[in-house]
């Protein structure tokens, strides 16, 4: 990773951890309600690429997902969710390949979020930092050769994760920014930092966007 992503990081956690002090000692004098966990539905869309400077572009994919939350201390919350991702990107080197892939995974990520609403409400600004990891579970890569005197000249179609394409497992880190509607509706965007390599001939990871709207029981 990247000196520039590891500055980002460390300034959003110190962002983070300042904010939470500063208002916790506001409503220090409050009770904390043990309120139960709440439990949502989420979908939402992904615009995603990889850690390559040059030839990849970016690609829509879409997710759905289940979301719980449980208030931890103030305001303070912890929100679980675990979604099915459709992912991909493109990838274009003139006149030797092109590439086109596709990739269904399962996530799972754990938000810590500090909320600046009004509770009464339920209503309000956030944000999150979360790890996560997941995990492929299918997705088809289409390679086409762009060399006509090639032996293989043509496409080839073949799993996104196999042998010779994709790791199945990733694991990485979300920053995210998000706003309460009410005590049902919940509007949230992330960026995805990929910690490890997702190729197993290159050196490249995840990286990417995500946007979601969750519905609360």
């Amino acid at each position: 990773m990247s000196k520039t992503y590891i500055h980002i990081i460390i300034i959003l956690i110190i962002s983070f951890f300042y904010a939470y002090s500063g208002y916790s000692q506001g409503v220090s004098n409050r009770k904390v309600e043990d309120l139960p966990w709440k439990y949502a539905l989420r979908i939402g869309g992904s615009y995603d690429i990889i850690s390559l400077q040059q030839g990849a572009d970016y690609k829509f994919g879409y997710k759905a997902g289940v979301v719980a939350e449980k208030r931890l201390i103030y305001n303070l919350y912890f929100q679980p969710s675990l979604s099915f991702v459709k992912k991909g990107y493109t990838y274009n080197l003139p006149y030797y390949s092109k590439r086109d892939v596709n990739a269904q995974m399962i996530e799972l990520v754990g938000s810590l979020m500090i909320k600046f609403g009004d509770e009464r409400k339920s209503r309000g600004l956030f944000l999150s930092t979360s790890p996560y990891i997941s995990y492929g579970v299918g997705g088809e890569t289409k390679t086409t050769d762009l060399r006509s005197v090639a032996d293989n000249y043509g496409t080839i179609n073949e799993a996104t994760f196999s042998k010779t394409m994709m790791k199945s497992m990733d694991i990485g880190f979300q920053v995210g920014l998000g706003y309460d509607i009410n005590k049902n509706f919940e509007l949230g965007g992330t960026y995805i930092f990929g910690l490890q390599s997702i190729l197993r001939t290159a050196n490249f990871m995840w990286r990417g966007y995500q946007f979601h709207l969750s519905y609360f029981f």
